[in-house]
């Protein structure tokens, strides 16, 4: 089948559904209050439908495959289609019947199957059918280990319990370990108790018998006490004498102290004085030092200068004189050289002029 044919068959269910959509509105509250609504719905479309009523009342509902049925659904549908009092009538607020919404809801799921059907290709219809295989297998499978893990989990469910109940009796023979040693504990805590009392008891005899020996050895050392304080009074009148004579000889000696240390501040001050007059000297005596060594450095740098001068000049004088006996030399030589050849060209002269 080709594209052409799918998209008609498609049109066809699509108008199919239209029609459905729209006869589904025509409730049987409608076709009997059909001349109430001449003003919401129109002469034309209530004349199709009161035609309509009469036809389905003549037939009958058990005859609705006959010829005048169809053709008076079909004009009322037509009108529907082309009719602007169609969308009035699709908002009135009536209930359409189970069985046409039934219908509609077949055909919208007829027409997307067959659009599925009609648009998929044979590989996708192969892929489509070894995708289910795939996921029926993937799904047995499951169901396989779902089956395993359920038995795994009853026997894990069996050792549980088996755990639980070894659990329990561990914690009754436990509770029943702990009521027992509880009761002997009480037991054992009473007993020390009554001992307890009974050592109370001695303890405040003998405590009370110890109060009254150290009270009376309190009383005692109170006494004793009393004694000691009137013998530190008379020990403390002499220590205060004793510390006043003690005071005035510091005193004494302080003074002294104090005039001798002011003798040795005069002597201080007077042999400070002298230092820093000796102070004074010495740093005239470095001065002049300093700018004696100063100067002297200034003539043995000013003898070296004209040592030097001396020393450069002499050496230029020397360089003069080599100069100039090298320059006499030179010119006795081309004296001498000047004369040979003179001397020669004479002789050649001569010699020529013999031969003339």
């Amino acid at each position: 089948m080709n594209s052409l044919e799918a998209s008609r068959i498609l049109s066809v269910l699509d108008e199919s559904l239209e029609e459905l959509s729209l006869l589904s509105f025509v409730t049987t509250e409608v076709l009997e209050t059909s001349e109430q609504l001449r003003d919401v719905l129109g002469e034309d479309m209530v004349n199709n439908i009161l035609k309509h009523r009469t036809t389905l009342q003549q037939h009958g509902k058990s005859n609705l495959g006959a010829e005048p049925v169809m053709a008076s659904t079909w004009e009322l549908v037509r009108l529907m289609k082309k009719s602007p009092s169609t969308q009035r009538l699709q908002r009135l607020h009536t209930d359409r019947s189970e069985g046409m919404l039934q219908v509609l809801s077949y055909m919208t799921k007829l027409r997307h199957y067959a659009q599925k059907r009609l648009t998929t290709t044979v590989e996708e219809d192969n892929s489509n059918r070894e995708y289910y295989e795939e996921v029926k297998e993937r799904e047995e499978r499951a169901v396989s280990e779902k089956i395993q893990l359920e038995q795994k989990l009853k026997l894990q469910r069996v050792e549980l319990q088996k755990q639980s109940n070894q659990v329990q009796n561990a914690e009754d023979k436990t509770r029943a370990e702990l009521h027992e040693l509880q009761n002997n504990t009480q037991a054992h805590q009473e007993a020390i108790e009554r001992g307890a009392a009974g050592v109370r008891h001695e303890d405040f005899m003998t405590f009370d018998t110890e109060l009254q020996v150290l009270q009376r050895e309190l009383d005692s050392e109170k006494a004793r006490l009393v004694t000691l304080r009137e013998e530190n009074k008379l020990a403390e009148a002499n220590y205060r004498k004793t510390k006043k004579r003690a005071q005035q000889d510091v005193e004494s000696v302080i003074g002294e102290y104090d005039q001798d240390l002011g003798s040795k501040e005069s002597e201080f001050q007077e042999e400070f004085a002298e230092y820093q007059a000796v102070l004074q000297k010495l740093e005239t005596f470095t001065a002049g030092y300093t700018e004696m060594y100063r100067e002297r450095l200034d003539y043995e740098d000013e003898q070296k200068r004209i040592a030097e001068d001396t020393l450069q000049k002499g050496l230029h004088r020397v360089r003069t004189n080599r100069a100039a006996r090298v320059i006499q030399a030179a010119w006795r030589a081309m004296k001498a050289r000047r004369a040979a050849e003179l001397k020669k060209k004479k002789k050649a002269e001569a010699a020529k002029k013999k031969k003339k």
